[in-house]
């Protein structure tokens, strides 16, 4: 349901500058309403008394109510471009942050692509349509009432006559706008459908080239933007028939009025100065009502865009934090599991009632055939899924009473496919730690063993590593993200295949390197190399959705036959 005060609140603030605006506009409004009257008098005085310094004066003073009323309607133009640009900003603000909050899952069900539609093309549409056409309309009422009194003033017969066909100039638009809303809501979804394959494949070029798809990429982006022109055409169409109308109508009526005002003068009931400040009038009602069918197209496609737009800042689709949540130093960094339950599908349970604890400064791994739930439980302890049932502990506090500012803070994570900035190797390093020292980004370059390959570069930690770190190699990515995460000397540190593209003698090196930097930090490791799995205290084994088993390697290897064949049917180890 559109929620028009969702998007006016944001228009509070700068209520001064826009009654500044439509006080400006209407000033120049009343001052133009002058230049008819003035036109009548020339017509009626001037012209037939041939006075020529009353036409001087008359034509003096149309001259300078031109110029006023259009200094008047530059400056409210102005005024009404910064509050949209203003209330652009808020807009932006607002939406970008919530992205921030929504829960993970809302990242999955929806792509990149749409996300960014909506804050490029909808908050332009509705940031003009709230700050710059509603005003519009405001100032355009009073000024088409204004317009019928001085008719009624200078003759009521043709006010009767003109108020009795005013209703019709509005049953187009009123018509028209029904139909081109459900009409821009179709193209909308296709520009954007547009919009998120181009983000799609211009992020995937490497793999587009290396599997030869440049043509028919061409051909498939070519057949979207084909079927989006067909229905944008349509839309055309539909304005084009409208504004044909609109037109038509008005023309009819404008021609039905001048004709029965012209009979009314050679009748000798109206002079034609009278007539000619009518027309003048007329005109400037015809293009009130221009603007208003306007408004009514315009409306309609910035009212999809206030409903995809709510959509996103609905309350009730934030990130689940209960509301007295706080920040905590986590001493320990102890997690417990209880009861457990998560689903991506309510009948399919990756977790089913588990209950398992991790102590403080504990270094362990977890193990399991792939989709067991491994990844799932770091997305759980990081709080990017929401579990169907039980509770995460950590330090005995469950983790929605902890601020998520406080919980990033104390948790560093370094996955297997990991995002890098087109930044710089030092800047990317220190987004774990905005104000970490150049010695600090060095050492935790040390830790993850990627210090020697950054010295060797020219600019060293000031090079440029491009759109998703192109000019490196995975395992350097990887190792690039592990620095990042050390970094913030986490309390708890979760490395999910964090080193999948680098050998087993090198991600023992540094798994050591991690152990020796952070004694006081539980670390949690998803690894398929052996060598680094021997390395840790305890294995925690998924072996199905309802039991961990716990225990070292050799003693899972010894009384455990499903840790067995795990490790002789995966042909990582």
């Amino acid at each position: 349901m559109f929620k028009l005060n969702n998007f006016y609140r944001y228009m509070i603030r700068f209520w001064k500058i826009e009654a500044l605006a439509l006080f400006l506009s209407s000033l120049a409004m009343a001052i133009g309403m002058v230049s008819p009257y003035l036109t009548k008098l020339i017509i009626d005085k001037a012209y037939q008394g041939r006075d020529l310094r009353l036409f001087i004066i008359l034509i003096s003073g149309i001259g300078i109510i031109f110029i006023l009323s259009g200094m008047l309607n530059g400056l409210s133009s102005y005024l009404t471009k910064y509050v949209k640009l203003r209330v652009s900003l808020e807009l932006n603000r607002k939406v970008f942050k919530k992205f921030q909050n929504m829960p993970y899952r809302f990242f999955q069900e929806n792509s990149t692509g749409d996300n960014l539609y909506k804050i490029n093309y909808d908050i332009e549409h509705v940031a003009q349509f709230i700050a710059d056409l509603v005003p519009q309309i405001i100032v355009s009422i009073p000024k088409s009432i204004l317009i019928l009194s001085i008719i009624l003033y200078l003759n009521p017969k043709m006010f009767i006559f003109v108020l009795a066909l005013t209703p019709f100039l509005y049953i187009g638009p009123y018509y028209f706008t029904k139909i081109l809303k459900k009409a821009w809501k179709t193209w909308v979804l296709s520009a954007q459908g547009i919009f998120k394959k181009l983000q799609e494949t211009l992020s995937h070029m490497h793999l587009v080239k290396a599997c030869g798809k440049e043509k028919q990429e061409t051909m498939s982006y070519m057949k979207d933007v084909i079927k989006s022109s067909r229905i944008r055409l349509k839309n055309i169409k539909l304005e084009t028939t409208s504004s044909f109308l609109n037109n038509a109508v008005q023309k009819a009526i404008m021609g039905l009025i001048i004709f029965y005002g012209g009979y009314q003068v050679i009748k000798g009931n109206m002079t034609l100065g009278s007539l000619s400040a009518i027309s003048i009038y007329l005109s400037q009602l015809s293009g009130i009502q221009g603007m208003f069918a306007n408004f009514m197209q315009q409306a309609s496609l910035s009212l999809v865009s206030c409903d995809r737009l709510n959509a996103i800042l609905d309350p009730r689709i934030d990130q689940i934090e209960n509301s007295d949540a706080e920040k905590r130093k986590f001493l320990t960094g102890k997690i417990e599991f209880k009861n457990m339950t998560f689903a991506h599908e309510p009948d399919k349970k990756i977790l089913d009632k588990i209950d398992f604890t991790i102590e403080n400064n504990s270094c362990i791994a977890l193990a399991g055939p792939s989709g067991c739930g491994k990844t799932t439980i770091t997305n759980l302890i990081l709080r990017l899924y929401q579990p169907l049932s039980g509770q995460i502990l950590i330090d005995d506090a469950d983790i929605n009473n902890i601020s998520a500012g406080s919980l990033y803070e104390q948790v560093g994570i370094a996955l297997q496919e990991p995002y890098l900035w087109d930044d710089t190797l030092g800047n990317n390093i220190k987004y774990g730690r905005e104000h970490a020292s150049p010695e600090e980004i060095k050492e935790a370059a040390g830790i993850a063993c990627i210090d020697g390959f950054i010295n060797g570069l020219p600019k060293a930690y000031e090079t440029i590593i491009g759109e998703n770190a192109c000019k490196i190699s995975e395992g350097q990515k990887q190792r690039m993200a592990i620095a990042r995460a050390v970094i913030k000397k986490p309390k708890i540190l979760i490395l999910d295949e964090a080193l999948s593209s680098v050998d087993s003698e090198l991600e023992e090196k540094i798994v050591g390197n991690i152990k020796k930097a952070l004694p006081d930090s539980t670390i949690i490791i998803i690894s398929h190399h052996l060598s680094t799995i021997k390395m840790m205290d305890l294995v925690y084994f998924l072996g199905s959705s309802e039991k961990i088993d716990i225990a070292s390697h050799a003693e899972l290897l010894q009384k455990n036959a499903k840790y067995r064949n795990y490790l002789a049917c995966n042909p990582l180890i």
